[in-house]
């Protein structure tokens, strides 16, 4: 189980396809922000994190969640259970008291 960022840095309790869809989505989100112009965008970070099971913080969490939102926006279908189950893992390590953190 994931425990709550908001005592210090946490991993990530996610399956497999919950971590190749949060890989998935920071790599559209990091290629967006390059493409912006970031050099080196917090989204590089995040991918070595997630990649060799580091702990995050809080503001990196909130950035992965953003990523996911976004890509799951259009998702493709095979990716959009997993990608839930992940944002779900990740809203609850940001606030373990929101209740869309246990939702379906």
């Amino acid at each position: 189980m994931t425990t709550s960022a908001r005592k210090g840095p946490t991993t990530l309790d996610l399956s497999r396809e919950g971590s190749w869809v949060a890989h998935a989505a920071l790599v559209r989100s990091g290629r967006e922000a390059t493409e912006a112009g970031e050099a080196r965008p917090i989204e590089c970070r995040l991918l070595e994190k997630l990649e060799d099971d580091d702990p995050f913080k809080a503001a990196e969490l909130s950035a992965l969640r953003d990523a996911l939102v976004v890509y799951l926006g259009d998702a493709p279908l095979r990716d959009r259970a997993p990608g839930r189950e992940a944002l779900r893992a990740v809203t609850a390590a940001i606030d373990p008291a929101d209740p869309t953190s246990t939702a379906p």
